[in-house]
């Protein structure tokens, strides 16, 4: 970025963080974020400069003003210049630290940072690295390590087979995590910055070993049975729900899911509200201990302490022992193909700045489990053509609020996400919002808060210790699509149908904050809405209800999030309609699978993992993979003393 427009940002990022924020520190890290993203987007981005370049030359309130203005705009592609603008000055203004060097705004908010107990000191997987050229053997290569890539090479490694994994993303263990945020640019996909193309949706995407196991929130929930029904009739695969229920059953065992000891007050609001309306409430079964997270809160930028049972730390040592090989950094740039069968899949691994090496995996069998946002593109690259590869994406799309309460709740302390309600939940036959808690650490507070001008923005960071966030997550009827190019543009907007679901959940939460005790409740519209509790009567509810609906889903009027994606190549019992057959195969190529949540027919409606990891067994267990692994943990044993409602 050049001198003119790193200056024009600056000025942008003064004009948005707070006085106390350290803007020369948060500029120089926009200015890395901005120069790493696609050509597509870096283009945009500078384009966008140009044009403030002369407004952001101005005064504070001047500038304050061209900023506002462009987040109430009616021309959608200002309002995604405002939310790109915004969401990534604040949270980098609330996110920088480094160890010795706090954050001068965490003082002021009241949050503490990381822990000083973290640490744990864990057997670090054995990675190789590729000679430039090298052709490895292999009897099954594996593209991916995450929930559907783990799972997967651990089952075939368990049969004897000869297996390789290629990581795109970094290798991590629990002695490199560090519970900041800023730690996102290493663990989640495009440095944390991926969205829908006009920024509708920020969404997060694990990206390292282990995907999204390894910074998700540890949720393990089974498909619901009457939505498995209805995957039944979309796929055309009569009684995939009976063979999914032994594989479900296996991975509870191994995980040791169960519920938390204790929740936490951010999700113990949400409970506390559904017991007073008299609807629904249920405690999360998650892949971690029940004591798990007493104090801690930091399951998103990985668990410091070994206690999530991720894929890196219950799957991928299986095939190590086996004698398989885990290459991280490692790219698939394409999977050969000869005829009917894939032969292997050209690789490139980068080991150090400047020292890039292509090499060569040869196998008997290829899985793709590179995940819903990159399997599509891998596959086009490679030459498989289906006209639903890479459409038909679900993402559970999610609206939110926060709702402040007069005494503490401090949202980034403890379990991050333990209770749940279906009270919303099946508003329009199968479809409707699960209602889910969110931890909320300064830098994802900052850039979902509503910003009106720097003054009011902090404040509102000042109550976030005293805010609980509530989730309306969505299961989507209306699908999107990614490119399949190397831009891989996400393609989707939230439908009429959906939205009017959303929308209701949305008041669903304002229902269960105010039953909770919560003092005022705020929407997260770029010009938000916020309500006090003497306020909320039947009429006024009604009214607000009516209000919403008036404004809509259009994107950036409110900010929605994403951190489950699905169904771009979907699985189904007809190749007119699927990319992948009834036992995981694309269509046309014996042995080339596809094992990640990419398979699914439709939004699964729950939190995914759980699901993509069966489905990816259950592809194992039909080529050749073979039984459970013992399990992790005692897992009656562990479950004594867990949370009751």
């Amino acid at each position: 970025m050049d001198e003119r427009r790193r200056a024009t940002l600056r000025s942008v990022v003064a004009t948005f963080a707070p006085h106390d924020a350290r803007i020369d520190r948060v500029t120089e890290l926009a200015v890395e974020a901005l120069d790493s993203v696609s050509p597509k987007r870096r283009a945009e981005a500078y384009q966008l400069l140009d044009l403030l370049s002369l407004p952001m030359r101005l005064n504070d309130a001047s500038r304050a003003g061209t900023l506002k203005l462009f987040a109430g705009s009616p021309v959608p592609k200002l309002r995604t210049a405002f939310a790109m603008l915004k969401r990534l000055s604040l949270f980098l203004a609330y996110a920088e630290s480094t160890p010795g060097d706090e954050n001068p705004t965490w003082a002021r908010i009241g949050y503490p940072g990381p822990r000083s107990d973290f640490g744990f000191d864990d057997a670090p997987l054995p990675y190789a690295t590729a000679r430039e050229g090298e052709r490895v053997m292999a009897d099954v290569v594996v593209i991916g390590s995450g929930a559907g890539g783990g799972v997967a090479a651990a089952a075939f490694a368990r049969a004897g087979k000869r297996v390789v994994v290629l990581e795109a993303g970094a290798p991590c263990s629990a002695r490199t995590f560090t519970q900041r945020e800023l730690s996102t640019a290493d663990l989640y996909l495009d440095r944390g910055l991926t969205a829908s193309e006009d920024l509708g949706i920020a969404i997060l995407a694990g990206a390292t070993v282990g995907g999204g196991t390894t910074v998700n929130w540890c949720t393990s929930f089974r498909l619901a049975d009457r939505v498995a029904a209805e995957w039944e009739a979309e796929s055309g695969i009569a009684g995939l729900a009976a063979e999914l229920e032994p594989e479900y059953a296996m991975l509870e065992r191994s995980l040791g899911t169960m519920p938390v000891s204790r929740h936490n007050a951010n999700n113990a609001k949400l409970i506390e509200g559904a017991r007073a309306l008299d609807v629904h409430a249920g405690a999360m079964p998650r892949n971690a201990p029940a004591d798990c997270g007493a104090g801690c809160g930091y399951c998103g930028y990985g668990c410091a302490y070994g206690k999530k049972r991720s894929t890196p730390r219950v799957f991928l040592p299986q095939i190590a022992t086996a004698g398989g090989t885990l290459y991280a950094n490692a790219r698939a740039l394409r999977i050969e193909l000869s005829g009917a069968r894939a032969r292997g899949v050209t690789v490139l691994q980068t080991v150090g700045p400047g020292d890039v090496r292509a090499f060569e995996v040869v196998a008997e069998t290829v899985v793709v489990s590179a995940g819903t946002l990159r399997t599509p593109g891998l596959l086009a690259r490679s030459g498989v053509r289906h006209p639903f590869l890479g459409t038909r994406l679900f993402l559970h799309p999610v609206a939110g609020c926060i709702a402040e309460y007069p005494e503490p709740i401090e949202p980034w302390l403890g379990p991050m996400q333990s209770a749940y309600s279906d009270a919303y939940n099946y508003r329009a036959g199968n479809y409707g919002v699960k209602v889910e808690v969110a931890p909320t650490h300064p830098g994802i507070a900052a850039l979902a808060l509503p910003w009106q001008d720097r003054d009011s923005h902090a404040a509102l960071m000042d109550r976030t210790r005293y805010a609980a966030t509530l989730l309306a997550l969505t299961r989507d009827r209306d699908p999107g699509r990614i490119d399949l190019d190397d831009e891989a543009q996400i393609r989707y907007r939230v439908s009429p149908f959906d939205g009017e679901n959303m929308l209701a959940g949305l008041v669903g939460l304002f229902d269960l904050a105010f039953a909770s005790g919560a003092s005022q409740v705020g929407t997260l519209h770029a010009r938000p809405i916020t309500i006090l509790r003497e306020s909320w009567t039947p009429a006024f509810r009604d009214a607000f209800a009516e209000e919403l609906h008036d404004l809509g889903v259009a994107p950036n009027r409110q900010i929605f999030f994403s951190a489950h994606q699905m169904g771009t190549a979907p699985m189904g019992a007809d190749p007119l309609t699927s990319v992948v057959d009834p036992t995981g195969a694309v269509w046309g190529y014996e042995n080339l699978l596809v094992a990640d949540g990419s398979l699914f027919p439709q939004a699964s409606g729950v939190n995914p993992m759980l699901t993509i990891m069966a489905m990816a067994a259950r592809v194992a267990a039909q080529h050749g993979g073979t039984s459970a692994p013992k399990p992790i943990v005692a897992h009656a044993a562990e479950l004594a003393g867990t949370a009751e409602l």
